[in-house]
């Protein structure tokens, strides 16, 4: 650490994600079976084993996931065009976005845990309209370790988020996807080129081990 003008700042990596400083946050891994094969179940064998070992080094564990009000009642017109944007049919999102849609909830792989936070969100970013950033406060953290999906989307949108609201950024670029492979690309670039700390998985997991 060191101090400027009374504030005292993280310096080195190890300090960013102190046990005692971070917490690991994931992003909308939900049910679907495409986290079960290929690239995306690597990525989520190694997320289910960053969950473990922050646990297991006092981190809080967060999860967030995707949740719409029934009939579409908290979706815009412009986020309605949004989606059918990227392909969604319009007669199909009545029934994908219901809240009882066995698709729209943390993967059950992942293992939650009691005492992890299971977060339901509306929007892209886990700050806009839940109870994160009051969460973070209350336990006193200042680190958001980033993992999941959308790259591009909703992991970018808690990002920018995160950093707005003077929390310390760390995304872990072997635990982040997106179905649009330039927008990944883009986002982990981008990510380094306004300044935030991007890591691998192995790295933090020694770290943590540490």
């Amino acid at each position: 650490m060191f101090t400027i003008e009374g504030k005292r700042v993280c310096q080195t990596i190890a300090e960013v994600l102190s046990p005692e400083r971070a917490v690991l946050a994931v992003i909308d891994i939900e049910n679907s079976p495409m986290w079960e094969q290929g690239s995306d179940g690597v990525i989520f064998a190694k997320v289910k084993a960053l969950t473990q070992a922050a646990r297991t080094a006092g981190l809080p564990v967060f999860f967030f996931y995707n949740q719409r009000g029934p009939g579409l009642q908290d979706i815009s017109p412009a986020y309605i065009r949004v989606l059918m944007n990227l392909g969604n049919a319009p007669a199909q999102l009545v029934s994908r976005l219901a809240p009882d849609n066995e698709l729209m909830q943390v993967h059950p792989g992942l293992e939650s845990e009691s005492g992890d936070f299971i977060i339901p969100k509306h929007r892209g970013s886990a700050f806009e309209g839940t109870d994160f950033q009051l969460l973070l406060r209350s336990l006193q953290r200042e680190t958001i370790v980033l993992v999941g999906c959308s790259t591009d989307w909703c992991v970018e949108a808690t990002a920018w988020d995160a950093t707005n609201k003077d929390f310390y950024v760390v995304v872990v670029d072997d635990c982040v996807r997106s179905p649009r492979p330039e927008g990944h690309e883009a986002a982990l670039k981008q990510f380094r080129a306004i300044g935030l700390d991007v890591v691998s998985s192995q790295a933090l997991l020694a770290l943590w081990d540490e």
